[in-house]
């Protein structure tokens, strides 16, 4: 094989690394060409390009059995950032036990913190559309009776009938996802388009008001709908990162400690902008105005982070696989769910851990994109009828205690490993959901403050593990296939909570 050339632009100027690859052998299983590890790379003076502004250099022999993915697509495909620019990513690096910063890590991290704020509007919005519907529904304040209805329904159920409808659709849409992904070069592209999907349901919710609602709902659908998507396309970078499980688990942790952090400042705001603009007796101007300053702020956040990390950060990937020429890719989409289910839950399955972390998928709090937020903010606004400063101080404790939680759930896996991390988890957040159903009413309001401290601390260690344990799992060479099956395992019943909620809700249970 001739010598590999390749590219890259470090501090403004251009270098050329010739990379000395020896013949590899290639061959198919499954269509995923597998390339032999064997090879070495040459580096002449290679000034580590996944390190784009540091002044160390690496010179010597790298073989390619050490490089991730990721740090491979940063060598053969370096993006140059101006330096003017280059102020917004140092919050969100991570250095690696190589002692350099990956730009996809650095990009995995933006994307993760963007999504907090922009999820955490949508709590906001939820509140701001039930206390709207209860007014057109004609209901004395979030009390409703029998004949109050929008839309054929309690307003009460309208929320969760939407995240229902969309986590119905997302089951069926996610293998095609991960069809296109695996078997297409568009796996960025995905991410792209979809990143500008949720920008723009998030921008419409700054204009929300009594008359237009309804239509920022549906975008809100949308919107949820290619946020789903677009964190698939996401996670199927998760595993190129790294190849040691230590650095997925600090990656990780990382992560989501920057996500806690930027979306506690974020709650904080909210909060204190709900206090400061509150007007006694307005429930309906305070919920507008609260949820039009969150759409505007988390706006601002996700447009930098998103556009950031999907321009300079972020690399093209080739296909993993071979598209047969004979099949469609809905059809190569669920043909491959159907061979990894079977490949996992046959008798003689030797992934019998990755089996039950797919059971316990199906039903953790992670279940879909929204679907126990879209539940909790109708329990906080029409059952224990919280207003909007109330909700705010209840979302801004949760992010707050998901710091430690990110931490507590490091120190587990570093301690013991990510299975007794991730059962700690679930196992404090079903503690505290039972804890919520019994002992929460309206009269014991502040009790909510206090559990919230217990959700936000499991969240994150849930996360942070959950992400690890999945990594580990995976058998190598499978990353892509599993990791599609990982995304529908997450959503596969996640319509049946709010199903079940609104059913019970419109019978009339309480």
């Amino acid at each position: 094989m001739a010598p590999m050339l390749i590219n890259y632009e470090v501090e403004g100027e251009t270098k050329e690394e010739i990379n000395s690859i020896s013949n590899s052998e290639r061959d198919e299983e499954d269509g995923i060409v597998n390339a032999n590890k064997s090879e070495e790379i040459v580096v002449t003076k290679v000034k580590n390009a996944v390190n784009n502004n540091s002044a160390s250099e690496k010179v010597g022999i790298v073989s390619s059995s050490d490089l991730s993915p990721s740090e491979i697509a940063v060598l053969e495909n370096n993006v140059h950032v101006p330096k003017w620019l280059r102020f917004i990513e140092y919050p969100f690096k991570i250095r690696s036990d190589k002692g350099d910063f990956l730009p996809e890590a650095t990009g995995w991290s933006m994307d993760a913190t963007a999504r907090g704020p922009v999820n955490q509007a949508g709590t906001y919005f939820g509140a701001c559309l039930l206390t709207l519907a209860s007014a057109q529904a004609g209901c004395n304040g979030m009390v409703c009776g029998e004949d109050n209805r929008i839309y054929g329904m309690k307003p009460s159920s309208l929320l969760t009938t939407v995240t229902a409808v969309v986590s119905v659709v997302a089951a069926l849409v996610i293998p095609l996802v991960g069809a296109v992904v695996d078997h297409s070069s568009h796996r960025k592209t995905i991410g792209v388009a979809t990143a500008i999907a949720v920008l723009i349901a998030t921008g419409a919710q700054i204009g929300i008001s009594e008359s237009n609602w309804f239509v920022i709902l549906c975008l809100e659908a949308v919107g949820g709908f290619s946020l789903i998507v677009h964190t698939t396309s996401v996670f199927s970078y998760m595993p190129d990162l790294s190849l040691v499980e230590s650095q997925i688990v600090k990656y990780s942790t990382g992560f989501h400690i920057r996500r806690y952090a930027v979306s506690g400042i974020f709650t904080a705001a909210c909060t204190l902008y709900s206090f400061l603009s509150k007007v006694d007796g307005d429930m309906i101007g305070n919920q507008i105005r609260l949820c039009r300053f969150a759409a505007s702020f988390s706006f601002s956040i996700a447009v930098v982070l998103f556009g950031y990390a999907w321009i300079f950060c972020f690399r093209k990937r080739p296909p993993s696989r071979k598209k047969p020429a004979e099949k469609s890719l809905m059809a190569i989409g669920f043909s491959s769910v159907s061979k990894t289910f079977c490949r996992i839950f046959s008798c003689v399955s030797k992934y019998r851990a990755l089996k039950w972390l797919m059971i316990s998928m199906l039903f953790s709090p992670e279940s879909g994109a929204g679907t126990v937020l879209s539940i909790a903010t109708t329990f906080l606004t029409v059952y224990l009828r919280m207003k909007a400063l109330q909700l705010s101080i209840t979302v801004f404790v949760m992010f707050v205690a998901q710091i430690p939680g990110s931490i507590i759930g490091k120190l587990l896996c570093n301690r013991f490993n990510p299975f007794v991390s991730y059962r700690a988890s679930l196992a404090a957040f079903a503690v505290s959901a039972a804890i919520t159903v019994v002992v929460l009413s309206p009269e014991r309001i502040w009790l909510v403050y206090v559990l919230s401290g217990i959700w936000g601390c499991a969240f994150g260690c849930f996360y942070s593990t959950q992400r690890v344990l999945f990594c580990k799992l995976i058998p190598s060479g499978k990353q892509f296939e599993f990791m599609g099956f990982f995304a529908f395992s997450g959503n596969l019943l996640s319509w049946l909570p709010p199903i079940l909620f609104t059913v019970l809700n419109e019978q009339g249970v309480s």
